[in-house]
């Protein structure tokens, strides 16, 4: 078969009956073409199957794309390796123009997060920023600003579903959720009481705790123990968890503080006797789990988060590729004692 002729610029033009730099602004995404002239040529282009070829591109018209990635700043083990995948994805693509800087905003404090997208939208400097927003409501408005100013805006990590944002990567948390009950659930002999701690409630938290109820609900002989709902600064404090520990057979921790829970158990004299499930893996947790203070982890494919979204935002806004979904679900791996060591 012989290969496929690569489509040129002018052909589409002829073919949409347009001026070839109409259809390269569309392309190039310059800005002042109408929506239904933008609609015209972007359905010609995919049924014409067009692909521009990047290197000529980009070499020959000296052309860059910028990109901004905010995240917040803890817990740090696991953005650092969501970082590794950004650093994997701008190795690729920095020959192709590709520019990209990263901001973590404070904590998670959204005053500050709001802040920093705002001033990335005003400096004019990007094309397109990621954003793993900390709350999602709150962050809607925001971004469809950032939108509105004709910036391309993705989320990954956690979502902001009734934005317009263009798309999300990142983990489907009440299949995280669900995943943890069953699983501890079945650690527990499919009877007894459970306990569940958790932090704020963001989207994060939402769907854990809705997949977590889902599941609990499917054995009637687990009891589910009220939640312990625990600010920030207070897991540091072992009283904090010392009376809710009791008479637990299994525990939950939702939120990204499973190192510091399988201290306290550990400190209770409940190591090994209660089972423990949580989220993410560190230096803390592998040790956890090598010892059977952990009973189990749930990896969140961290480095394709920053991979995945510094790619697709690239990809779009290079040649117009979108994503085969709107929503790119990244993998959930259950990691144990005997698999630890693939994950740290």
């Amino acid at each position: 078969m012989k290969p496929k002729k690569r489509l040129t610029v002018k052909e589409i033009a002829e073919e949409v009956g347009l001026s070839v730099a109409t259809v390269d602004r569309v392309l190039n995404n310059r800005g002042n073409v109408k929506p239904k002239t933008a609609e015209l040529v972007m359905n010609k282009v995919r049924e014409m199957e067009y692909t521009p070829n990047l290197s000529a591109s980009f070499l020959s018209k000296g052309r860059s794309i910028s990109l901004a990635v905010a995240y917040p700043e803890l817990p740090a083990y696991f953005w650092n390796q969501v970082e590794t995948g950004i650093d994997a994805a701008v190795r690729e693509f920095r020959d192709f123009g590709l520019r990209v800087r990263t901001i973590r905003s404070k904590d998670y404090d959204l005053t500050d997060q709001k802040k920093t997208m705002l001033q990335l939208v005003d400096s004019g400097e990007y094309d397109a920023i990621a954003i793993s927003p900390n709350d999602p409501q709150e962050m809607t408005d925001v971004i469809d600003h950032a939108v509105s100013r004709n910036l391309t805006v993705g989320t990954f990590n956690s979502d902001s579903p009734l934005s317009s944002r263009m798309f999300y990567v990142g983990c489907d948390y009440r299949v995280a959720g669900r995943l943890a009950a069953d699983t501890l659930c079945r650690l527990a002999g499919r009877r007894g009481r459970i306990g569940l701690i958790m932090s704020y409630t963001n989207f994060q938290m939402q769907q854990k705790v809705t997949g977590f109820r889902e599941v609990i609900g499917n054995y009637p002989e687990i009891q589910l123990q009220a939640p312990l709902k625990v600010d920030q600064e207070e897991y540091t404090s072992f009283e904090t968890f010392a009376e809710y520990f009791e008479g637990l057979d299994g525990v939950y921790v939702a939120s990204a503080k499973l190192h510091i829970i399988a201290g306290h158990l550990e400190t209770a004299g409940l190591a090994g006797r209660v089972a423990l499930i949580g989220h993410d893996m560190n230096e803390e947790i592998h040790d956890g789990l090598q010892r059977d203070v952990v009973t189990a982890t749930i990896c969140q494919d961290p480095f394709n988060q920053g991979y995945l979204i510094v790619k697709s935002l690239f990809e779009y806004l290079s040649s117009r590729k979108l994503p085969d979904t709107r929503e790119n679900i990244t993998k959930l791996e259950l990691v144990t004692k005997e698999n630890a060591r693939y994950y740290i």
